[in-house]
Formats: structure tokens, C-alpha cells, sequence
């Protein structure tokens, strides 16, 4: 019938209308989806961006945190070998041993600095020996300086607790049988020279 006619093509006007209608707002939709994920995308860029910067900013500090932490955990080394030694030695000989091994420490310090580190970490004289930066000569603090890397003086105290702690090691063996001057000389000796030797060949 007419009528019925006209209800179809109204039908399908309406169907088209619609039709345009939805995609268009599923395209207007997709390009807020995709402007709104452009949009995201740089802002976890930027973010990660930044994050690796404050990784780099601060990778020398934490080297240089994990060297002092590892260095101050060896010399409790000193610690361990004094309640060692104190125990197997004659009570009358307990001080003398504990004295022992603060000497090694502060032996171990001052040689260390003077030639030790030199001998160890200078440069290379014959593939035997190191033979600069005597006295430490050539390590400075410049904390905070970006093109300069790590100063170099926690490198010092990580092997200075290694030396202190070599050359502890010996005085449990030798305890009640060297006097006090004979065990200095040897302290002296294998901090200056024994360990850093060593040190230079690795």
C-alpha cells in the first residue's frame, strides 16, 4: 500500500541517517582514543626519560656508597680477627694482640697512603710495580662534578681495610712468638710492599 510505502523509505532514510551517524562518532571516538594513547605514549617517554637521567645523575653516588659500604664491612673484619686472636692466646696476652691489630690498622693506613696505593694503582713500571700517585697524589675531591667520574679516595679505603685486614690475618699465627717491634717491621713491609705488589699484577 502507499502508506506502507512510505513508512519503508522513511525507514531506510532514517537507517542511513543513522548509520552515518554512528560512524561518525566512532570515528571521532577513534581519534580521541588514539590522540588521547599519543598523549600517554609521550608522557611515559618523558617520564622514562627523565628517570634514566636521575639513574645516570646519580650512578656515581651509589657506586661510590657501595664501595664505602663493602670497605667499612671489611674492616669488621678487624673486629672478628681481634675476638679470635684474644680467645686463643694467654689471658696476660690479650692487650698486646688487641694492640696488635689497631697498630695494623693505623700501619696499614699511613703506608698505605704513602707508597702502598702508589706501588698498587700507579702507572705501570716494568708490569712489576706501579710507580706514580705516591702519597695519593693524584686522587682529589671534587664531589659533584659531572665529567670528572668517582674521586677515587672510597677506591683507597676499600683496599686500604683489605690491607689492614691481610696483614691482620698473620697476627693470630705469630701471636705469643715475635716481639712487638719484629711485628711492626713485617706490618709495615707487607702493606707497603707485599699487598700492593700484589694488587698491581691483577
Amino acid at each position: 500500500s502507499p502508506r506502507f510505502k512510505k513508512a519503508r523509505n522513511m525507514n531506510v532514510t532514517i537507517s542511513a541517517e543513522l548509520r552515518e551517524y554512528i560512524n561518525a562518532t566512532l570515528r571521532t571516538n577513534e581519534i580521541k582514543f588514539l590522540e588521547t594513547m599519543a598523549e600517554r605514549d609521550l608522557q611515559w617517554e618523558v617520564a622514562l626519560n627523565q628517570t634514566q637521567a636521575s639513574v645516570a645523575a646519580n650512578a656515581r653516588d651509589m657506586d661510590v656508597a657501595w664501595l664505602v659500604t663493602c670497605g667499612a664491612l671489611v674492616f669488621f673484619m678487624q673486629a672478628g680477627f681481634a675476638m679470635l686472636e684474644a680467645g686463643i692466646v694467654h689471658p696476660k696476652n690479650v692487650a698486646n694482640i688487641l694492640f696488635k691489630n689497631m697498630i695494623d690498622a693505623s700501619i696499614a693506613a699511613i703506608c698505605f697512603w704513602l707508597l702502598g696505593y702508589g706501588f698498587a694503582y700507579g702507572d705501570d713500571r716494568g708490569g712489576f710495580i706501579g710507580g706514580t700517585n705516591f702519597a695519593c697524589e693524584d686522587i682529589f675531591n671534587n664531589a659533584g662534578a659531572d665529567d670528572i667520574g668517582s674521586d677515587g679516595w672510597e677506591s683507597w679505603f676499600f683496599q686500604w681495610a683489605f690491607t689492614g685486614a691481610c696483614a691482620t690475618i698473620v697476627a693470630g699465627s705469630v701471636a705469643e712468638r715475635t716481639k712487638l717491634e719484629a711485628y711492626f717491621i713485617y706490618s709495615m713491609v707487607l702493606t707497603t710492599f707485599i699487598y700492593p705488589i700484589v694488587v698491581h699484577w691483577g
